[in-house]
């Protein structure tokens, strides 16, 4: 977490696999928390009473995240890649699905949150220059992609403690 300037580390660990650091700009994040209730209607009485019902939160974070160079853009690609991939199941040895859980880290605000991915959404605006090609021989290894691309991912976390409502 850089607090001189924009440029943030956006950290996703798999609990099994390490994913690399993802420098990116925060654009915004949100972290919503909802309660749900079960409406009980008493004869006699004209408003409803409530038990509790449920508990649920998501998070979703957006980004840009940049090529500085032209050689970044590689490792920069597959790192977005295997965030993306991780919207899919892993499978054991034995061919049984399995999810791929993650800790989430943005800062202090998210350290380390267990949980699951639950989209990742990425999006190239018309403002963003694309890289090319301009010799074919000195960029045989570069790829025609967008230096920089908006990111959303939604987070849905798996606490590590039953949340209550004390501080």
């Amino acid at each position: 977490w850089n607090t001189d300037s924009e440029f943030q580390k956006i950290k996703i660990k798999q609990l099994i696999n390490d994913l690399n650091k993802l420098l990116a700009f925060i654009d915004s994040f949100s972290d919503n928390l909802s309660a749900n209730h079960n409406e009980i209607k008493y004869n006699g009485r004209g408003e409803e009473f409530y038990t509790y019902n449920g508990f649920s939160r998501d998070i979703s974070i957006s980004f840009k995240i940049a090529a500085q160079t032209r050689h970044e853009m590689r490792p920069l690609y597959k790192k977005l890649n295997y965030l993306a991939a991780q919207t899919a199941p892993n499978y054991s040895k034995s061919g049984r699905i399995r999810t791929p859980y993650m800790k989430l880290t943005v800062g202090d605000y998210f350290n380390r949150i267990p949980g699951v991915l639950t989209s990742v959404g990425i999006k190239w605006g018309k403002d963003y220059p694309f890289e090319i090609k301009s010799h074919p021989e000195r960029d045989k290894d570069m790829l025609i992609l967008p230096h920089v691309l908006d990111v959303n991912v939604s987070f849905q976390p798996i606490h590590g403690f039953t949340p209550n409502n004390s501080i």
